[in-house]
């Protein structure tokens, strides 16, 4: 039931009648109701799960309807005379009565499911006695704020501000952030997982310092009218004015620093201290607050301890001015790649610019004597052996002899790290090692240099790779930038980044400018940037480089010039020089304004034997279809038998720009096995309107469930499951997983293997979850090409695969065929699967689908608008997914790209992307649309849900078109979301532990004290359809703890090991082996695989500064901390899988190879490697300590003793 609440003051707030009403309801013992009040509206709206609660309230507060209104303005009315107590909310009566209007049926729901949630949370907590006391919002009034640095005087610690403020304000200590307001409308949020911690300071002169990682979030409040601000925070109105803020617009702007002397630091110096209204004598309340917070939940560590306050002579600004001229100095001869670590070292605020200034000259020694990589790695490897300064640190590891014993240290490391490694070993043409920049709203983050996939720029300057690097743009946290309908944040867009763009960015004296960017990198929110440099005589910069590159004049259009530019950047590890008379253009195969052939061109037997011999040789598969890049031409080749000698065959629908004589193809994706078919939440969503059972879902889900629950019953489901994640096979993992058992030896007694396979089910436990990523037996994701035969009729395809490495072709009638993303009903069709005659060109192709040449319109157009140029397919063949119906296929017609009737400048792209930074609307859009889904009856064939699905695929072509979708189309919704919207529990990750599910942060909205920060806090109702069903068929708690329960040992910590049991029989077994001498080797060779661990661990965190944990970087992926993953967490886990897996194998080759033969002493070198993983090594300061290589040296030794002949028959070995 809803009640009318009027004569609400228009400037108050949700939150603020919310908090006002909270002790009246609380009287009356009544928790499950909602309040709604419009933003600048006199009326509000309290809605009630039950009616007889609504009933009781409005015998207390409410008024009949036949009173006559009271009027504020009429001094001479009576009051209305009510036997009920009037409410006077900020000093003006306010009235309720039943109102006219249905409750929202969706808000009883949620209202609903939180008073479930909170019985059960009630029960639970009865049940174990653990309760935890609200204490948060803390607040503490405030007279100033400093940013400054830790830093020391003889062994004392002492803040040593840069800039302070003065101004009063309020200090409100949050759940999620601590929130400083100053009277200026400058607002400060720190944010609590980015504070390493809280220095508190009592007595006279109070204070809070807080240490962070990253920059605080800067905002500055949107004020039209000052005057009438100041009457609206009174709740009052001055007649005649206007609203302080436009109605519905933004409250707040989003600021990138405080003024321009702290833009010089707000990246480099974390440490802020803000002092509070100083204390009388006797006065303790400040005190005692202070105390509270010791045992409030959720905050950072807090410190009480007295802190010297001192000014330094040299500000910090100064120091890096000194630097950076120093380092650009043409007299100072460092090199670049030297002297980026060096500045890094002083923008991250490692150490102060002053120290780093006495180190140059050390320095300058190192590089004169030492190769320039030995001297970067020396560098590097600081950035992990340097805690943060401040309270945990002592001033002895930051002094100038400690430093300069380091890094003489480091460099003698490093030179034997070199010396271990195989020349041959080293290197590959098929990739690059570039540096990396990130550009945050405050900071300027250095990176790298790291490996990068080769592209067809880096391949023709091979040898100038550090005059480009890779430019992101994100928050400080990594994320992207995030749109909040009231923040603005124009002044990062159009101001911070845009001056980027536009300007460049200087590093050690060289200066690099915007060059472009490939399509994923801009969703990425990525580009290149390069510096001039000199080639064969010339100066090279990027106008000439984009010039030389192709001829883009005749793209007039920001977007789709941005985009055929960004095709040379394409990543492709591998490319295949060859003659131009090689290759063939022929016509596309066009009917009805469609074209067939999108994207499609052909090769020969000759030339696809051309491209094998490039490929990777571990590869056992050679693949007979290829994405590629070939001059200015884009898209898949496939095999055509019938085709003569060497020869390729394009199309001009492949061609997208021309001018250029490069002579590789460069592959970019080659089809070497099906991938597996997922079902995901649109998709289900999509086949439960279409007709398909509920059961086929719960089924499916079900299967998957127990198969999960049941794999650490054994070592050979362990290893079985392991194997097909691909988790550790480059050292052996699953295979030694089997070994131990062979051993009598348990690997669920050992804590870092249990994790590792824990952790692996946890990922895919919470994507089936959080995602519905529901695995399909009877289904593949297929590469999409043409049948050139022409012998397909309309409706009909050709679906072959490898599976175990024998092709099996599918014939079926009514296969499911679709395209992720498939929003509209008609982006899941049908399709009769045929087998073409005996010798027949199509037999020859494996790994893909084939779609037919014929009909009124082609197949793949019809999926989700899909191409042939490199698009991937689902097709599913099981019996028990059986549509009742089926839907038109949407034809939104293609846009043609903004055109701005002149040549596209450098200029006219940054714009570009700074505009798709800030509208990229996909997620949201994708959003709406389950939630709609869910709501309406029709699902998906609802109008409204069509309507969304339209502008979500304007908003796919956005980075193609430059046309951005038309937000005022979008449908009226509600905020109550389904309950399959909702977090899930965090996840820790400790040594002792392992894994744990922290519980979930489902506070009652009305306990919700971050009210007015950034943190959504969305309300979630139980979805009465499938995906709701499927959500709720899986208790992940419950899962996880069987699943632990059956590991036998879930007290046993990360510490705890079998391989000492292992290398106890590997010295039974090889008692005559000597392996001493390999040992000094062995020590570098483990540095060097924990050295590049560390750096594939920060490399691929979203955070600069806070590395993934060393069990995501070892099964190669990032554990979504409330759910499934991020898409750019996603993206991050599959390079980082690539980059562990190919530092795994390098290092595993290291210790049996010389070069490309094996080595002479393998087992020798492999038992010096598991003696020397067995010693106890502490030497980083900012990460943990790594246990990995353990596992890989006990692996390669086991493998190793397997392959002398006669050892693993039981006998001990001789040499």
């Amino acid at each position: 039931m809803d009640i009318h609440v009027r004569h609400v003051p228009p400037q108050s707030t949700e939150n603020s009648l919310k908090s006002f009403l909270k002790p009246f309801l609380s009287k009356l013992s009544i928790r499950s109701v909602h309040c709604t009040k419009p933003k600048d509206k006199n009326f509000a709206f309290l809605t009630f799960l039950h009616l007889s609660e609504a009933e009781t309230f409005l015998q207390h507060y409410g008024q009949t309807k036949n009173q006559t209104q009271y009027s504020a303005n009429n001094q001479h009315q009576r009051h209305p005379s009510v036997t009920s107590v009037n409410l006077r909310f900020l000093g003006q009566p306010i009235y309720c009565q039943k109102s006219n209007n249905e409750a929202n049926p969706y808000l009883l729901r949620v209202l609903a499911k939180e008073e479930k949630d909170r019985q059960t949370k009630i029960t639970t907590l009865t049940t174990i006695g653990h309760y935890t006391p609200q204490i948060l919002p803390v607040l503490f009034d405030c007279i100033s704020v400093s940013c400054g640095v830790w830093s020391y005087a003889k062994s004392n610690l002492y803040f040593e501000p840069q800039l302070s403020w003065t101004s009063r304000g309020t200090l409100k200590f949050g759940e999620h952030s601590t929130i400083l307001t100053l009277e200026t409308g400058v607002r400060v949020d720190f944010l609590h997982f980015a504070t390493l911690s809280i220095a508190a300071e009592e007595g006279s002169s109070p204070s809070f310092i807080f240490s962070m990682r990253e920059a605080p979030r800067f905002f500055q409040k949107i004020v039209a009218d000052p005057l009438a601000d100041m009457f609206a925070q009174l709740g009052i109105r001055r007649p005649g004015t206007q609203l302080p803020n436009p109605p519905g617009g933004p409250e707040r702007r989003r600021l990138p620093c405080l003024n321009e002397q702290h833009k010089r630091i707000a990246g480099s110096c974390f440490v802020y201290r803000v002092a509070l209204q100083p204390v009388p004598y006797g006065h303790e309340e400040v005190a005692e607050r202070m105390q509270s917070l010791r045992v409030a939940h959720g905050l950072p560590r807090m410190i009480h301890r007295r802190t010297d306050v001192f000014r330094s002579r040299q500000t910090f600004d100064e120091g890096v001015q000194m630097l950076q001229g120093v380092l650009s100095s043409n007299t100072t001869s460092i090199p670049f790649p030297v002297a980026f670590q060096i500045l890094k070292l002083a923008l991250d605020g490692y150490l102060p610019p002053i120290t780093i200034l006495k180190m140059i000259p050390t320095i300058q020694d190192m590089a004169r004597r030492t190769p320039i990589p030995i001297c970067v790695k020396s560098i590097r490897k600081l950035f992990n052996q340097l805690s943060y300064a401040g309270p945990d640190s002592e001033a002895t590891e930051f002094g100038l002899d400690d430093l300069l014993q380091y890094l003489k240290e480091n460099e003698e490391q490093c030179k034997r790290e070199d010396n271990a490694v195989d020349k041959d070993l080293k290197g590959s043409k098929n990739i690059a090692i570039i540096h990396r920049v990130k550009i945050t709203p405050s900071a300027m983050r250095l990176c790298g240099p790291e490996v990068e996939s080769n592209n067809r720029v880096l391949r023709k300057y091979p040898n100038h790779h550090e005059y480009f690097i890779r430019v992101q743009f994100s928050d400080e946290d990594g994320q992207p930038v995030r749109f909040s309908s009231r923040v603005s944040n124009q002044k990062i867009f159009h101001g911070r980044f845009k001056d980027v763009l536009r300007n460049g960015i200087v590093i050690a004296g060289r200066e690099y400018s915007f060059l472009g960017c490939s399509h994923s990198s801009l969703r990425a929110q990525s580009c290149w940037f390069m510096a001039p440099f000199v080639f064969e005589g010339a100066l090279m910069w990027d106008r000439i480089m984009i010039q030389q590159l192709g001829n883009f004049t005749a793209i007039q259009s920001p977007a789709k010039c941005a985009a055929r530019i960004g095709q040379v950047f394409s990543d492709t590890r591998t490319a295949v020089a060859i003659d131009p008379a090689l290759v063939r253009l022929e016509t596309d195969v066009e009917r009805n304004g469609r074209v067939f052939s999108d994207g499609v061109g052909t090769m020969s037997v000759a030339m696809m034997e051309r491209i094998w011999d490039a490929l990777p040789k571990a590869k056992p598969v050679k693949p007979c279809l290829f994405q590629i890049r070939y001059q200015g031409a884009k898209g898949m080749i496939s095999l055509d038998t019938r085709l003569q000698g060497d020869c390729l065959v394009l199309r001009p629908s492949m061609i997208k720009f021309d001018g250029t004589t490069w002579p590789d193809i460069e592959i970019c994706e080659a089809a070497y096995r099906p991938l597996t078919m997922y079902l995901n939440r649109q998709f289900i969503k999509i086949l439960e309107d279409l007709g398909v059972e509920d059961k086929f879902f719960l089924d499916l889900q079900a299967q998957e469930v127990e198969r999960l629950r049941s794999i650490t019953e054994s070592p050979l489901n362990a290893s079985t499951f392991l194997k097909r994640q691909s988790i550790g096979t480059s050292l052996y993992l699953p295979w030694f997983i089997n070994e131990l058992a062979y051993l009598d030896l348990d690997f669920r007694r050992d804590g870092f293997l249990r994790d590792v396979l824990e952790m692996t089910l946890l990922v895919e436990l919470r994507l089936l979850k959080h995602k519905t990523r529901i695995p399909v037996e009877k289904g593949w994701h297929l590469h999409g090409i043409m049948d050139e035969t022409g012998f397909l009729e309309e409706g009909q395809v050709y679906c072959s695969a490898l599976v175990d490495g024998v092709p099996m072709a599918l014939t079926k009638k009514n296969l499911l065929i679709s395209r992720a993303p498939a929003l509209h009903p008609g982006d899941i069709q049908l399709a009769d699967a045929v087998i073409p005659p005996p010798g027949s060109p199509l037999s020859e192709l494996t790994n893909c689908i084939c779609f037919s040449s014929k009909g009124r319109r082609d197949l793949p157009s019809q999926l989700s608008g899909g191409d042939l140029d490199g698009d991937r397919y689902y097709v599913m063949w099981d019996d028990n997914c059986q549509l009742k119906r089926t839907y038109l296929a949407a034809d939104y017609g293609r846009q043609t790209p903004i055109d701005i009737h002149r040549a596209v400048t450098t200029e006219d792209m940054t714009d570009f992307f700074i505009q798709f930074m800030e509208t990229d609307q996909l997620g949201r859009i994708a959003v709406l649309h389950r939630v709609m889904a869910d709501q309406e009856p029709a699902g998906t064939l609802h109008m409204d849900c069509i309507t969304l699905a339209e502008m979500h695929s304007t908003a796919v072509d956005f980075s193609k078109t430059g046309i951005p979708v038309d937000m005022s189309r979008l449908p009226r919704y509600n905020k109550w979301r389904p309950d399959f919207e909702a977090p899930g529990p965090h996840v820790k990750i400790e040594k002792q532990g392992g894994l744990s599910l922290e519980e979930v942060d489902d506070k009652d909205p009305d306990d919700q004290v971050d009210q007015d920060d950034d943190f959504s806090t969305y309300r979630y109702y139980e979805s009465e359809k499938i995906l709701g069903r499927l959500y709720r068929a899986i208790d992940e708690r419950e899962i996880f703890e069987h699943i632990k329960h059956r590991s036998l040992n879930p007290d046993i910590g990360s510490e705890s090991t079998v391989i000492d049991s292992v290398w106890d029989h590997v010295q039974s077994k090889c008692k005559l082996f000597q392996y001493s001498h390999h040992l000094e080797w062995a020590r570098d060779i483990r540095a060097m695989y924990e050295e590049t661990m560390l750096d594939i661990m920060i490399n691929h965190s979203e955070h600069t500064l806070h590395a993934v944990s060393e069990l995501e970087a070892f099964i190669g992926n990032i554990l979504g901390r409330t759910g499934a993953q991020s898409k750019n967490q996603r993206e991050l886990s599959t390079t980082m899988k690539e980059r562990f897996d190919e530092h795994s194998a390098f290092i595993v080759n290291c210790i049996v190879k010389d070069g490309s033969d094996r080595s002479e002493e393998p087992l020798e070198r492999s038992m010096a490697c598991l003696a020397v993983s067995l010693e106890k090594k502490d030497v980083y300061k900012r990460h943990e300590n790594l246990l990995s290589f353990k596992y890989l040296a006990a692996a390669v030794c086991l493998k190793e003793i397997e392959r002398e002949p006669g050892l693993w028959m039981g006998g001990d070995i001789y040499p």
